[in-house]
């Protein structure tokens, strides 16, 4: 297929994850299909807005060379804005019926992209079709995953042309995010991204390293749980910073998209939650954790479990028993919980902090097999190219 439009569709509900993965998937497909005409539907743009600061608080808008429209405007013009060529459904969102009424005689592909996971049944679904009753339309299951078989993770350009100019420019970068630190060289500096959670073993192991440690805190349930730590123990107030004994935690401000990438890639390690944060993580190659966020009956821990199994694979021909031992294990325990909640878990950090070095040896590994094998980008051309 040579393709001329393709329209992308995206239902927030609640978080920035969901626009982030299509802002980042939009920007990607315009840069590979240079000559088609590309729009992005949305059900609402408040979380759009801070994630990218061009955004206005309008129903239609081009940023980027790109159209930005949402649900409400579709549903009252869907006949003057008519479908497009290819519809990407970005994780089981719905499409306004006034849209799909048009799609089912007007359009020729469907990809209902679903949502990252590593377990090993979605390369059995990656790339089946499933009929939709009536018209021409076909609807096509594309599964993001680890693993050669799957959809892949979204690898775009722009970001690795970022982290190669971070690379070659550190001393710009770690000026601008990390200059009010002093002796930044003789500390460990890392941001901390999650959900609700107990950090009290955090604090209290990091006070046993040899080194001081600066936290960024990102987000609002970040804050929010320090801040519960912080009722509980005797602080230094700066102003702008907290002192726990060596370690000094620093409050950010809300980041971009693109602030939050540099971000990441200067520090010594990342913890994250959600699958862009995560995605952006071990792209970088440095070390991570990733928080999950919890499901019923622990089904959040079946998919750690398959994330780190994928992770084993690429790594254990290079790598120790212990090591992997003390990886999956920090992991589970990380994320061992009924329910995102202050509960104070099981996890010790000692490992992780002590070993920085080593983590980012084998996680360097195996981001360079996810760039080579499985780029969701690259992936989604191919099969858009063939169909």
């Amino acid at each position: 297929m040579e393709l001329k439009t393709l329209d992308i569709f995206c239902e927030i509900i609640d978080n920035y994850g969901d626009i982030g993965v299509v802002y980042r998937i939009a920007k990607e497909l315009d840069k590979v299909f240079p000559n088609s005409k590309i729009r992005v539907f949305l059900n609402r743009i408040e979380e759009f807005k801070k994630i990218n600061f061009q955004v206005k608080d309008i129903p239609y808008q081009i940023i980027d060379g790109i159209e930005y429209i949402t649900f409400d405007y579709v549903q009252k013009k869907a006949k003057e804005l008519s479908t497009s060529q290819v519809i990407i459904e970005a994780f089981g969102c719905k499409i306004p019926e006034e849209y799909m009424e048009i799609a089912y005689e007007n359009s020729e592909l469907l990809i209902n992209l679903e949502y990252l996971s590593a377990e090993d049944w979605i390369e059995d679904f990656h790339l089946q079709s499933s009929p939709l009753g009536k018209g021409k339309l076909k609807k096509v299951f594309f599964m993001p995953g680890f693993t050669e078989k799957s959809g892949g993770i979204i690898i775009d350009s722009n970001y690795l042309e970022k982290i190669e100019k971070i690379r070659k420019n550190r001393a710009f970068y770690t000026k601008k995010y990390l200059g009010n630190i002093e002796n930044k060289d003789k500390k460990i500096v890392g941001t901390l991204f999650s959900y609700e959670k107990n950090f009290a073993t955090l604090f209290e192991e990091l006070r046993s390293l040899d080194k001081e440690v600066v936290i960024l805190a990102m987000g609002e349930k970040t804050q929010k749980s320090l801040k519960n730590f912080f009722k509980e123990n005797l602080i230094e107030d700066f102003r702008n910073s907290l002192k726990y004994d060596k370690i000094e935690i620093k409050f950010m401000e809300f980041l971009n998209q693109e602030e939050y990438e540099e971000l990441i890639n200067i520090v010594d390690f990342n913890f994250v939650r959600g699958e862009d944060s995560f995605i952006r993580a071990i792209l970088t190659g440095k070390p991570y954790v990733w928080h999950i966020y919890c499901q019923e009956d622990y089904i959040h821990m079946k998919k750690i479990n398959a994330f780190l199994n994928k992770y084993k694979r690429i790594v254990k021909k290079f790598s120790d028993e212990d090591y992997l031992i003390n990886i999956e294990k920090f992991f589970k325990d990380y994320n061992f919980r009924k329910e995102n909640n202050m509960e104070l878990g099981n996890e010790s950090y000692l490992y992780f902090f002590e070993n920085l070095a080593k983590i980012e040896y084998y996680n360097t590994i195996f981001r360079d097999f996810l760039i080579q094998k499985c780029n969701l980008i690259n992936k989604l051309k191919d099969f858009i190219e063939k169909y």
